[in-house]
């Protein structure tokens, strides 16, 4: 079992400068034991937060994974944003590359498949609402009674309603992806160019 101190008095294994002045002098600590890692909170006084969904939460004691996201003090720069995974490769960012390359092509792979939905919805829905409408004016579904014109003219009376129920959460998906296409070091959104070459240009992280 290991234990890592963060804070402004400690330069290992992250030096956290006087420029993050949100940031105790002994703010947390992350105990790793084999896979099980913990975050505990010194009594900070601003707090330390994980991220989840792109929103950070204040936490006091968290068992994280080394993909979680951690900032230690107030948002924005006077806060301190880092993987928890930099405690073992404080430099080395080719493995979050790797993950951010397969998030990418999930992300490609989403964003393609809410265009072809939405490309559908927008003739498909129209049309048979129309085709289910007219059905229900056949002679032979006349003399039947409303009861059977309802049943014929349902499935394009929901069909707009499923359509947009499916483009929701396609939509939902792909923000949510791209909420996490961001770089490992200094947390700026990444390009295509940036994922596919594994190494961001502007802050030289690869």
């Amino acid at each position: 079992m290991t234990s890592y101190h963060l804070g402004r008095d400690f330069v290992e294994p992250i030096e956290i400068k006087d420029k993050h002045a949100s940031v105790s002098h002994n703010h947390a600590t992350i105990t790793v034991d084999g896979d099980k890692w913990v975050l505990s909170d010194n009594d900070s006084t601003n707090g330390t937060y994980i991220e989840e969904d792109g929103v950070f939460r204040r936490v006091r004691n968290m068992t994280i994974t080394p993909d979680t996201w951690i900032r230690l003090g107030e948002d924005g720069h006077r806060g301190y944003y880092f993987k928890a995974r930099r405690l073992l490769k404080p430099n080395d960012y080719r493995e979050d590359f790797a993950k951010l390359f397969e998030i990418y092509q999930e992300f490609e792979n989403a964003s393609n498949r809410l265009d072809s939905h939405r490309r559908f919805a927008k003739y498909s829905s129209p049309i048979m609402v129309i085709c289910c409408t007219l059905l229900t004016f056949l002679p032979g579904i006349v003399d039947n009674g409303y009861a059977v014109r309802l049943m014929i003219a349902f499935p394009g009376i929901v069909a707009p309603f499923i359509q947009d129920a499916l483009l929701l959460k396609l939509e939902k998906r792909v923000k949510r992806l791209a909420l996490k296409l961001i770089c490992p070091k200094c947390r700026r959104a990444l390009s295509k160019d940036d994922i596919l070459n594994r190494e961001h240009l502007f802050c030289q992280a690869r």
